[in-house]
C-alpha cells in the first residue's frame, strides 16, 4: 500500500514539476544556442542583450526549482493532510506513518529529480551537458581520497538534510493542527521558534563541549549529525502520533 501513496503523490504534481523543469531546460538550451551565435557573431547588440536576458531568467528558474521544489512538497503535505483533502486520505485503509513516509519518500525523488536536472541545464547552458555531473564526481573523489571521514559526515548531512527539514515542517504542522484556527500561522510560529530553541541548544553544547575538552571538539560535527538525526526522528513519530490520536480538521 506504501508504494500505491507514493504512486498517487508522484502523479498529483507531475505536470507541476514538469512544467518547471521544461521551462529550465527550455531557457538552458536557448541561453547556450545565444552565446554560440554570440561568439561568431560580435558586437552584435540584439544578441548581447538576449544574452542578458536568457542568462538573467535562467538563474531565476535555477534558483527556483529548488525553492518549488520545497515549496511544492510543503503545500502537498499541508492541502493533502490537513485540509479538505484530508478527509479522504485519513479514510484510507492505511496506517498514519505510511502517510507522512510516502509524503517524504516522493518529496525525496522531487528532491533528487531537481538536482539531477538543474545539474543538466547547468552543463547545457555551457554547451557541455555532463560537464556539471563531471566536476562534482571528480570534487567527490578527491575529498574522499584526502578526508573519508569529512567525506562520510558531509555525504551523510547531504543525503539526510531533506529529513531533517520535512521532519521539523511536518511536526510544526502537527502542532498547528491542534489550534482550533490559523492553523497555517500557528505552524509557522512553531518553525521558526522551534528552530530558535535548537540553534540556542546547539551553541550552548558546543561551547561546553569546547571547554570541557578541546579535543572533543573535533567530533562536533558527529555530535551535530547524530543530535539532528535524533531530534528530526523524534519530530517525525511525534507528528504523527499528534495525527493519528489529535487529528482536527475542522
Amino acid at each position: 500500500m506504501l508504494g500505491k501513496l507514493i504512486k498517487y503523490d508522484l502523479m498529483a504534481d507531475w505536470k507541476k514539476y514538469s512544467a518547471l523543469y521544461a521551462a529550465t531546460l527550455l531557457v538552458s538550451i536557448m541561453l547556450a544556442v545565444t552565446i554560440e551565435i554570440s561568439e561568431k557573431m560580435t558586437n552584435n547588440r540584439f544578441l548581447e542583450l538576449m544574452e542578458i536576458v536568457f542568462a538573467s531568467v535562467f538563474m531565476v528558474l535555477i534558483s527556483a526549482i529548488l525553492i518549488l521544489t520545497i515549496a511544492f512538497t510543503v503545500m502537498r503535505f499541508y492541502n493533502n493532510v490537513m485540509k479538505d483533502e484530508g478527509y479522504l486520505t485519513h479514510t484510507l485503509p492505511v496506517h498514519t506513518w505510511q502517510i507522512m513516509l510516502s509524503k517524504l519518500i516522493s518529496s525525496y525523488i522531487w528532491f533528487l529529480s531537481a538536482v539531477i536536472v538543474g545539474c543538466i541545464c547547468i552543463g547545457l547552458s555551457a554547451g557541455k551537458p555532463l560537464e556539471v555531473f563531471r566536476v562534482i564526481i571528480d570534487g567527490l573523489n578527491n575529498m574522499m581520497d584526502s578526508d573519508r571521514q569529512s567525506f562520510a559526515i558531509l555525504a551523510a548531512m547531504v543525503i539526510l538534510s531533506p529529513f531533517f527539514l520535512l521532519s521539523h515542517i511536518y511536526f510544526c504542522f502537527a502542532l498547528g493542527n491542534l489550534s482550533s484556527s490559523r492553523k497555517m500561522g500557528t505552524s509557522v510560529l512553531a518553525f521558526f521558534g522551534i528552530n530558535i530553541a535548537e540553534n540556542i541548544l546547539s551553541a550552548f553544547a558546543i561551547e561546553y563541549i569546547t571547554l570541557v575538552d578541546l579535543q572533543k571538539a573535533e567530533n562536533i560535527m558527529y555530535l551535530t549529525l547524530a543530535a539532528s538525526f535524533l531530534f528530526a526522528v523524534g519530530y517525525f513519530f511525534a507528528a504523527e502520533r499528534i495525527f493519528a490520536k489529535k487529528l482536527n480538521l475542522e
